[in-house]
Protein backbone atom coordinates (compact mmCIF):
# COMPACT_ATOMS: atom_id res chain seq x y z
CA UNK A 1 0.00 0.00 0.00
CA UNK A 2 2.18 2.68 -1.61
CA UNK A 3 1.49 6.49 -1.49
CA UNK A 4 2.61 9.62 -0.83
CA UNK A 5 4.28 10.85 2.71
CA UNK A 6 3.95 14.38 4.40
CA UNK A 7 0.77 14.87 5.97
CA UNK A 8 -0.19 12.58 8.74
CA UNK A 9 -4.03 12.37 7.80
CA UNK A 10 -4.97 10.34 10.40
CA UNK A 11 -3.67 13.34 12.77
CA UNK A 12 -5.47 15.98 10.74
CA UNK A 13 -8.51 14.03 10.26
CA UNK A 14 -9.17 12.67 13.80
CA UNK A 15 -8.67 16.88 14.95
CA UNK A 16 -11.27 17.87 12.64
CA UNK A 17 -13.49 15.12 14.10
CA UNK A 18 -12.89 16.31 17.94
CA UNK A 19 -13.63 19.69 15.93
CA UNK A 20 -16.95 18.86 14.72
CA UNK A 21 -18.33 17.29 17.75
CA UNK A 22 -17.59 20.80 19.78
CA UNK A 23 -18.18 22.83 17.23
CA UNK A 24 -21.70 21.37 17.13
CA UNK A 25 -22.76 21.92 20.48
CA UNK A 26 -21.47 25.21 20.19
CA UNK A 27 -24.03 25.88 17.89
CA UNK A 28 -26.67 24.45 19.75
CA UNK A 29 -26.18 26.64 22.97
CA UNK A 30 -26.17 29.38 20.56
CA UNK A 31 -29.55 29.11 19.73
CA UNK A 32 -30.32 30.14 23.03
CA UNK A 33 -32.01 33.65 23.17
CA UNK A 34 -29.14 35.95 24.25
CA UNK A 35 -31.08 36.97 27.22
CA UNK A 36 -31.32 33.35 28.10
CA UNK A 37 -28.00 32.49 27.44
CA UNK A 38 -26.54 35.35 29.43
CA UNK A 39 -27.88 34.67 32.47
CA UNK A 40 -27.24 30.80 32.09
CA UNK A 41 -23.60 30.65 34.09
CA UNK A 42 -23.48 26.72 33.33
CA UNK A 43 -24.09 27.14 29.22
CA UNK A 44 -21.68 30.12 29.35
CA UNK A 45 -18.90 27.70 31.11
CA UNK A 46 -19.94 25.17 28.90
CA UNK A 47 -19.15 27.17 25.93
CA UNK A 48 -15.70 28.79 26.70
CA UNK A 49 -14.81 24.96 27.44
CA UNK A 50 -15.89 23.98 24.02
CA UNK A 51 -14.33 27.10 22.55
CA UNK A 52 -10.88 26.31 23.87
CA UNK A 53 -11.60 22.68 22.58
CA UNK A 54 -12.26 23.83 19.13
CA UNK A 55 -9.14 26.09 18.99
CA UNK A 56 -6.83 23.44 20.17
CA UNK A 57 -7.80 20.59 17.54
CA UNK A 58 -7.37 23.48 15.10
CA UNK A 59 -3.81 24.17 16.53
CA UNK A 60 -2.60 20.41 16.54
CA UNK A 61 -3.12 20.03 12.65
CA UNK A 62 -2.19 23.96 12.10
CA UNK A 63 1.14 23.24 13.47
CA UNK A 64 1.38 20.13 11.88
CA UNK A 65 0.76 21.61 8.67
CA UNK A 66 3.26 24.28 8.70
CA UNK A 67 5.81 21.95 9.56
CA UNK A 68 5.70 20.12 6.93
CA UNK A 69 5.15 22.76 4.67
CA UNK A 70 8.10 24.63 6.41
CA UNK A 71 5.81 27.95 7.31
CA UNK A 72 6.98 29.79 10.36
CA UNK A 73 4.13 29.87 13.24
CA UNK A 74 3.81 31.46 16.36
CA UNK A 75 0.67 31.70 18.88
CA UNK A 76 -1.81 32.50 15.93
CA UNK A 77 -0.82 29.84 13.64
CA UNK A 78 -4.24 29.60 12.71
CA UNK A 79 -4.29 33.28 10.97
CA UNK A 80 -0.31 32.56 9.93
CA UNK A 81 -1.16 29.51 8.16
CA UNK A 82 -4.19 30.57 6.74
CA UNK A 83 -2.58 33.56 5.61
CA UNK A 84 0.35 31.87 3.19
CA UNK A 85 -2.45 29.03 2.30
CA UNK A 86 -4.45 32.36 0.71
CA UNK A 87 -7.33 31.80 2.69
CA UNK A 88 -9.97 34.69 2.04
CA UNK A 89 -11.27 34.46 5.77
CA UNK A 90 -7.46 34.74 7.12
CA UNK A 91 -7.29 38.25 8.95
CA UNK A 92 -10.65 37.22 10.90
CA UNK A 93 -8.56 33.88 12.19
CA UNK A 94 -5.96 36.27 14.54
CA UNK A 95 -9.28 37.20 16.53
CA UNK A 96 -9.62 33.85 17.61
CA UNK A 97 -6.49 33.63 18.35
CA UNK A 98 -6.54 36.64 20.47
CA UNK A 99 -9.64 35.39 22.39
CA UNK A 100 -7.85 32.15 23.20
CA UNK A 101 -5.63 33.92 24.45
CA UNK A 102 -7.26 36.52 26.18
CA UNK A 103 -9.90 33.82 27.80
CA UNK A 104 -8.61 30.37 27.79
CA UNK A 105 -8.38 30.43 31.45
CA UNK A 106 -11.97 29.53 32.61
CA UNK A 107 -11.15 31.49 35.95
CA UNK A 108 -10.98 34.55 34.27
CA UNK A 109 -14.32 36.86 33.47
CA UNK A 110 -15.68 37.46 30.88
CA UNK A 111 -18.41 39.61 29.93
CA UNK A 112 -21.20 37.18 28.71
CA UNK A 113 -22.82 39.40 26.08
CA UNK A 114 -19.45 40.08 24.27
CA UNK A 115 -18.87 36.05 24.45
CA UNK A 116 -22.37 35.37 22.99
CA UNK A 117 -22.01 37.89 20.08
CA UNK A 118 -17.89 37.12 19.44
CA UNK A 119 -19.44 33.17 19.16
CA UNK A 120 -21.91 34.41 16.48
CA UNK A 121 -19.39 36.30 14.59
CA UNK A 122 -16.74 33.93 14.60
CA UNK A 123 -17.51 30.23 15.49
CA UNK A 124 -17.77 29.64 11.93
CA UNK A 125 -14.52 30.64 11.33
CA UNK A 126 -13.17 26.72 12.77
CA UNK A 127 -15.84 24.89 9.94
CA UNK A 128 -14.03 27.32 7.16
CA UNK A 129 -10.48 26.44 8.87
CA UNK A 130 -11.09 22.52 8.41
CA UNK A 131 -13.03 22.66 5.54
CA UNK A 132 -10.20 24.69 3.39
CA UNK A 133 -7.64 22.32 5.02
CA UNK A 134 -9.33 19.08 3.72
CA UNK A 135 -9.45 20.77 0.41
CA UNK A 136 -5.99 21.95 0.45
CA UNK A 137 -4.50 18.19 0.91
CA UNK A 138 -6.97 17.04 -1.25
CA UNK A 139 -6.20 19.18 -4.30
CA UNK A 140 -1.84 19.29 -3.73
CA UNK A 141 -1.60 15.87 -2.92
CA UNK A 142 -4.50 14.19 -5.43
CA UNK A 143 -5.42 11.73 -2.22
CA UNK A 144 -8.73 12.75 -2.43
CA UNK A 145 -10.49 10.18 -0.17
CA UNK A 146 -7.81 11.44 2.97
CA UNK A 147 -6.31 8.05 2.38
CA UNK A 148 -3.11 7.43 4.94
CA UNK A 149 -0.56 5.30 3.60
CA UNK A 150 1.85 5.52 6.43
CA UNK A 151 -0.71 4.30 8.95
CA UNK A 152 -2.10 0.83 6.52
CA UNK A 153 2.16 0.53 5.76
CA UNK A 154 2.85 0.51 9.24
CA UNK A 155 -0.43 -1.56 10.30
CA UNK A 156 0.64 -3.90 7.78
CA UNK A 157 4.24 -4.04 8.91
CA UNK A 158 3.10 -5.16 12.65
CA UNK A 159 0.68 -7.99 11.01
CA UNK A 160 3.84 -9.39 8.68
CA UNK A 161 5.74 -9.27 11.90
CA UNK A 162 3.33 -10.80 14.18
CA UNK A 163 2.76 -13.51 11.77
CA UNK A 164 6.36 -14.54 11.62
CA UNK A 165 6.09 -15.07 15.29
CA UNK A 166 3.02 -16.85 15.29
CA UNK A 167 4.22 -19.13 12.01
CA UNK A 168 7.18 -19.86 13.92
CA UNK A 169 5.32 -21.16 16.86
CA UNK A 170 2.62 -23.38 15.48
CA UNK A 171 5.41 -24.97 12.92
CA UNK A 172 6.52 -26.35 16.03
CA UNK A 173 4.94 -30.26 16.35
CA UNK A 174 1.76 -30.26 18.08
CA UNK A 175 3.02 -32.00 21.07
CA UNK A 176 5.66 -29.74 21.65
CA UNK A 177 3.40 -26.58 21.79
CA UNK A 178 0.96 -28.04 24.11
CA UNK A 179 3.66 -28.81 26.18
CA UNK A 180 4.66 -25.01 26.77
CA UNK A 181 2.82 -23.10 28.35
CA UNK A 182 5.25 -19.93 26.95
CA UNK A 183 4.16 -20.82 23.61
CA UNK A 184 0.57 -19.87 24.17
CA UNK A 185 1.48 -16.57 26.04
CA UNK A 186 2.96 -15.98 23.15
CA UNK A 187 0.98 -16.96 20.49
CA UNK A 188 -2.25 -14.82 22.11
CA UNK A 189 -0.26 -11.88 22.36
CA UNK A 190 1.31 -11.83 18.65
CA UNK A 191 -2.60 -12.76 17.49
CA UNK A 192 -3.61 -9.98 19.29
CA UNK A 193 -1.46 -7.21 17.55
CA UNK A 194 -2.18 -8.84 14.19
CA UNK A 195 -5.67 -8.88 14.34
CA UNK A 196 -6.10 -4.93 16.00
CA UNK A 197 -3.68 -3.73 12.99
CA UNK A 198 -5.58 -5.50 10.74
CA UNK A 199 -8.91 -3.78 11.98
CA UNK A 200 -7.24 -0.67 12.44
CA UNK A 201 -6.72 -1.50 8.68
CA UNK A 202 -10.06 -2.26 8.15
CA UNK A 203 -11.85 0.40 9.50
CA UNK A 204 -9.40 3.17 8.17
CA UNK A 205 -10.69 2.23 5.16
CA UNK A 206 -14.30 1.39 5.43
CA UNK A 207 -15.57 5.05 4.83
CA UNK A 208 -13.61 4.99 2.00
CA UNK A 209 -15.38 2.09 0.35
CA UNK A 210 -18.40 3.34 1.36
CA UNK A 211 -19.24 1.66 4.48
CA UNK A 212 -20.82 3.83 7.20
CA UNK A 213 -19.48 3.35 10.83
CA UNK A 214 -17.90 -0.12 10.43
CA UNK A 215 -18.27 -1.74 14.02
CA UNK A 216 -16.67 -4.35 16.19
CA UNK A 217 -17.07 -6.69 13.28
CA UNK A 218 -15.68 -4.50 10.61
CA UNK A 219 -13.85 -8.02 8.66
CA UNK A 220 -17.31 -9.69 8.62
CA UNK A 221 -18.74 -6.45 7.10
CA UNK A 222 -15.90 -6.25 4.23
CA UNK A 223 -16.56 -9.72 3.50
CA UNK A 224 -19.94 -9.63 3.35
CA UNK A 225 -19.90 -6.60 0.89
CA UNK A 226 -17.64 -9.11 -1.42
CA UNK A 227 -14.40 -6.32 -0.47
CA UNK A 228 -12.50 -9.49 0.92
CA UNK A 229 -13.39 -12.95 0.91
CA UNK A 230 -14.56 -16.13 3.04
CA UNK A 231 -16.75 -14.38 5.47
CA UNK A 232 -16.45 -17.66 7.68
CA UNK A 233 -12.97 -16.71 7.78
CA UNK A 234 -13.50 -13.35 9.12
CA UNK A 235 -16.06 -14.23 11.53
CA UNK A 236 -13.81 -17.04 13.02
CA UNK A 237 -10.80 -14.40 13.16
CA UNK A 238 -13.01 -11.92 15.35
CA UNK A 239 -14.66 -15.03 17.58
CA UNK A 240 -10.76 -15.66 18.51
CA UNK A 241 -9.95 -12.19 19.24
CA UNK A 242 -13.12 -12.32 21.63
CA UNK A 243 -12.24 -15.31 23.16
CA UNK A 244 -8.67 -14.24 23.71
CA UNK A 245 -9.38 -11.63 25.63
CA UNK A 246 -12.21 -12.17 27.68
CA UNK A 247 -10.89 -15.53 28.76
CA UNK A 248 -7.90 -17.87 29.35
CA UNK A 249 -9.90 -20.97 29.39
CA UNK A 250 -9.21 -21.93 25.78
CA UNK A 251 -8.17 -25.59 24.83
CA UNK A 252 -4.59 -25.27 23.20
CA UNK A 253 -4.92 -27.67 21.10
CA UNK A 254 -7.98 -25.82 19.71
CA UNK A 255 -6.28 -22.97 19.60
CA UNK A 256 -3.18 -24.60 17.47
CA UNK A 257 -5.67 -26.17 15.18
CA UNK A 258 -7.25 -22.95 14.70
CA UNK A 259 -4.02 -20.68 14.19
CA UNK A 260 -2.90 -22.75 11.44
CA UNK A 261 -6.05 -22.49 9.68
CA UNK A 262 -6.57 -18.65 10.15
CA UNK A 263 -2.83 -17.37 9.71
CA UNK A 264 -2.85 -17.25 5.57
CA UNK A 265 -5.71 -15.43 5.71
CA UNK A 266 -4.20 -12.49 7.10
CA UNK A 267 -1.81 -12.01 4.36
CA UNK A 268 -4.69 -12.60 2.40
CA UNK A 269 -7.03 -9.99 3.35
CA UNK A 270 -4.34 -7.31 3.47
CA UNK A 271 -3.37 -7.96 -0.24
CA UNK A 272 -7.36 -8.53 -0.95
CA UNK A 273 -7.51 -4.79 0.76
CA UNK A 274 -4.68 -3.37 -0.86
CA UNK A 275 -6.25 -4.67 -4.60
CA UNK A 276 -9.56 -2.95 -3.89
CA UNK A 277 -8.15 0.01 -2.74
CA UNK A 278 -6.63 0.15 -5.72
CA UNK A 279 -9.66 0.03 -7.51
CA UNK A 280 -11.57 2.80 -5.32
CA UNK A 281 -8.35 5.24 -6.13
CA UNK A 282 -8.23 4.45 -9.75
CA UNK A 283 -12.25 4.73 -10.37
CA UNK A 284 -11.81 8.19 -8.42
CA UNK A 285 -8.77 9.75 -10.34
CA UNK A 286 -9.97 8.66 -13.71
Amino acid sequence: MKGKKGFNISLIVQSFINLEKVYKDILKNLKLKKEDFISNRLVIDKVRTDFNIAFESSMRPCRHISQVLNIKTTKHCLYELSEALGFSFAKDMKDLSEFYVNYRDLKKDIDPEYLYDFLNSHIKLFRDFAESIINYIKQTTRNYLLIDYDLLNEKAKHIKDAMQKISFVVSQPEEEFLSKPMYFDRVKYFYQVAYDALFDICRHLGPKFKLKNPSDDCLVVMSQAGIIQNPNIAYEMMRLKNKLITTWDIDHKELYIKLKEILPYFETYVKELSNYLKKVVQNQNA
